[in-house]
């Protein structure tokens, strides 16, 4: 049985701060992802069980500009980590340049970029085949 790649992370903008980006901004950008589910409280949900893939997260801002996503996610196989990384990268679009995006990895508090982050999806990948 294949193992699952669960994670837990805030999310920054450049310089591990915030993004230069409205919340209404993020919630017309949310409208274009198809299939995520997004409330004006912050929470939102993207799902596709069959394929075996999961985010769920909290955006947080000020009035003025994002603040951090408090983001969790799950891939219960290879093919589901394969569609959670291609959904994070359309959600990460969504708050500016993926470039400029660190995650602080919950619960070690360790901090990294998306290239590390997904090294460990994988590496979490090439242990169950």
């Amino acid at each position: 049985m294949a193992a699952v790649f669960s994670f837990q992370a805030y999310v920054y903008g450049t310089d591990r701060g915030a993004f230069d980006v409205s919340m209404e901004t993020v919630a017309d950008r949310f409208d274009n992802l198809e299939g995520l589910f997004f409330e004006w409280d912050g929470s939102f949900t993207w799902a596709n069980q069959a394929q075996g893939w999961q985010i769920d997260g909290t955006v947080y801002d000020n009035g003025q500009a994002i603040q951090y996503v408090d983001l969790h996610g799950r891939g219960s196989s290879l093919e589901g980590r394969k569609i959670l990384l291609e959904r994070l990268h359309a959600l990460f679009l969504t708050l500016g340049e993926p470039e400029s995006i660190s995650l602080l990895r919950l619960p070690e508090r360790a901090w990294q970029d998306l290239q590390a982050f997904e090294k460990d999806v994988f590496q979490t990948a090439s242990v169950d085949q």
